[in-house]
């Protein structure tokens, strides 16, 4: 058996390689996750033994690395425009789809007459698997030029209904007698009791969770302000994230919400108010990391410890518990929708309503929220093998038949479109090489020889990129726009490093030059090449 550092190498070492696969394939990396953990289960490597999950890692550890991650990315002015149809969603929504999982799942395995699954259990299980998270679904619609709008609303109430199911959960846990770390369950009789005490858990621990959260977000935000070092304040990012969480639970509030709260409060305002822009740059890649090495370790070692022939003899029971989840979302979805109009918010196309039920992914939170029962709980494996079956069915079939969904609904770019599209990156692709190529010949060449290619190249270049401009429209995200002007910056910023290290540019002049590049970087992902301003 490995000990446990050179485990988690290994672990590390195939999550690389999923990745690499999934791009390989052009697969979903979270689909490639959820077959890499499968494999690991099916295979047992007993030279893996040395890692286990613990609910303390799940909940302390991976969690808030991704609910920050995701926060910090929301753009509050955006998303305060849709937030009547996401907090209908994300509150009354969760509420409903617990509910009729519940009572769904529960009549549903009793008709089968599986025993050991009592209505609690179906509470549990509608509350364990009542958070979205559409991961892979976003990354689509990026690729297909979805509407932004339609982005942002996906997004957004995902984030705000994983805070909400994780307190539905804890409530439920603790009339059904589950201790969850949240103080020892009360003994509660009759209806009454129980309607009582779960207002009262829901209100202080999402009140609570959001104003603790607000309080940690904001005081590093102006802690930040009088900093100017990007290595000190994404230390701070790393304490705002696990602190506002780990302070949010002692006082028995929601961790999960204090941490959102947070997220958005330095992602929104914070990185605006206190960081400088290469700092700002500098926490996003940070955090992308640490969500990619969340997810990975979620998924992998879920696996590793499940019993794949145990799941797969469950594979009814689990084909049954995905269709009660995929219908309580469906009704929770179109009968909510239609109240937007009524709250004064937006008014979205009806046929996003279909991408609202199909897109509700079940993700890495649902896997935590289960490993977070104690072990000796009745009903836990049945439990573990249902929420690990349906969200692996979710990931799978849901993400890999969006794309022909979206194409069906007319919400993706039209082809034509989209080969305009691709054929002017291409030749601000061809261009830029041209040019490089004559950059690196330098004195070889005739001058006026290489001003004419130098010219020529140059308009090639402005034409690509003014056409791909035209054909993307409103419709394609920034950063795909963007890309080749991006990888200019990424050039640009290497060989400065370079003349910095040879000692041709002095370190404050390199300084200087790097904080307008990283500057020109975040105004293209913002705001796009159409309306990027040179700098210096």
């Amino acid at each position: 058996m490995l000990n446990a550092e050179t485990a988690l190498l290994l672990l590390l070492l195939i999550a690389s390689l999923v990745g690499m696969g999934a791009r390989r394939f052009n697969l979903p990396y979270t689909v490639a996750l959820v077959l890499a953990g499968t494999g690991l289960g099916f295979l047992h490597f007993d030279s893996l033994d040395a890692l286990r999950l613990t609910p303390e890692l799940l909940m302390a550890g991976f969690l808030p690395a991704l609910l920050f991650e995701a926060a910090y990315h929301v753009d509050y002015a955006r998303f305060k425009k849709l937030a009547p149809a996401v907090l209908l969603l994300a509150l009354p929504g969760v509420l409903l789809a617990v509910a009729l999982t519940a009572f769904g799942s529960y009549l549903a395995f009793r008709a089968l007459g599986v025993d050991g699954f009592s209505l609690a259990h179906g509470f549990l299980f509608g509350s364990m698997i009542a958070a979205t998270d559409p991961i892979s679904v976003l990354a689509l619609f990026k690729t297909m030029g979805v509407t932004k709008r339609l982005y942002l609303l996906v997004e957004g109430e995902s984030l705000l209904n994983d805070g909400v199911a994780v307190v539905v959960f804890i409530i439920v846990a603790a009339v059904v007698g589950v201790e969850t770390g949240h103080g020892h369950p009360p003994h509660l009789d009759g209806v009454s009791e129980i309607v009582v005490y779960g207002i009262k858990t829901f209100g202080w621990m999402a009140i609570g969770g959001s104003v603790i959260g607000g309080m940690v977000g904001g005081a590093v935000s102006l802690l930040t302000r009088n900093i100017d070092d990007k290595l000190l304040e994404t230390a701070l990012t790393v304490v705002t994230a696990y602190g506002s969480f780990l302070l949010a639970e002692h006082f028995h509030a929601s961790g999960v919400l204090s941490t959102v709260v947070a997220g958005v409060v330095l992602g929104s305002f914070g990185s605006r108010f206190g960081m400088s822009v290469r700092t700002r740059v500098a926490v996003v890649d940070f955090w992308e990391f640490m969500a990619f090495f969340s997810n990975t370790f979620v998924f992998l070692l879920v696996g590793l410890e499940l019993d794949i022939p145990e799941l797969a003899a469950a594979s009814g029971l689990v084909a049954v518990a995905f269709l009660v989840v995929v219908g309580a979302r469906a009704v929770t979805v179109y009968s909510l929708m239609p109240l937007t109009r009524l709250l004064k918010g937006e008014a979205f196309p009806k046929i996003w309503s279909h991408v609202l039920v199909w897109g509700g992914l079940r993700g890495s939170l649902s896997m935590v929220l289960v490993m977070s029962l104690p072990v000796d709980f009745p009903g836990r494996r049945l439990l573990l093998v249902l929420i690990f079956g349906v969200v692996s069915v979710s990931l799978v079939l849901q993400a890999l038949t969006m794309k022909p969904l979206l194409v069906r609904l007319g919400l993706s770019s039209k082809k034509e479109v989209r080969l305009s599209y691709e054929r002017a990156r291409g030749q601000v692709w061809m261009a830029h090489a041209a040019l490089e190529d004559i950059g690196k010949r330098g004195e070889t060449l005739d001058p006026d020889i290489r001003s004419r290619f130098e010219q020529r190249f140059t308009t090639l270049l402005e034409r690509g990129r003014a056409a791909a401009r035209e054909a993307a429209g409103d419709q394609l995200d920034a950063e795909r726009l963007d890309e080749a002007a991006l990888h200019l910056i990424s050039v640009q910023e290497e060989a400065l490093r370079k003349a910095q290290e040879e000692g041709v540019v002095s370190e404050e002049a390199a300084e200087s030059l790097l904080e307008e590049l990283a500057a020109e970087r975040e105004h293209l992902i913002h705001h796009g090449v159409g309306h990027a301003e040179p700098q210096g």
